[in-house]
């Protein structure tokens, strides 16, 4: 598999990691720690993609909604690496709304 179509299959995993995110309430997610403290949650193993790394993060805005955010990084070389994000905020009556690319900016 090119490193091309692994990134390109690993962001789909990252998706659904969010989406398993998401489907938990406000009440757990609002206890979690905020970043730079990581959430000690299992996000399930990325079996085919050992070399990338994932991590949940949380902050909660001043209106009491919390953003969740999970990054994947792949380590390439000589500090060089790839990183991208997907997530959602979840507002305290538990409606979500999914990142845009521009919000995921402060995560990546």
């Amino acid at each position: 598999m090119s490193n091309r179509e692994q990134w390109g299959k690993a962001k789909g995993i990252l998706r659904k990691y969010a989406e398993q995110l998401a489907a938990l309430p406000y009440s757990v997610i609002s206890e979690w720690p905020e970043w730079p403290e990581v959430p000690s949650i299992d996000l399930g193993p990325l079996k085919e993609f050992k070399e990338f790394k994932v991590t949940p993060m949380k902050d909660t805005l001043a209106n009491g909604t919390v953003r969740v955010a999970v990054q994947m990084y792949k380590h390439h070389f000589l500090g060089v690496g790839s990183m991208t994000a997907d997530g959602f905020l979840i507002d305290p009556d538990g409606s979500i709304r999914w990142l845009r690319e521009e919000d995921l900016w402060d995560v990546t």
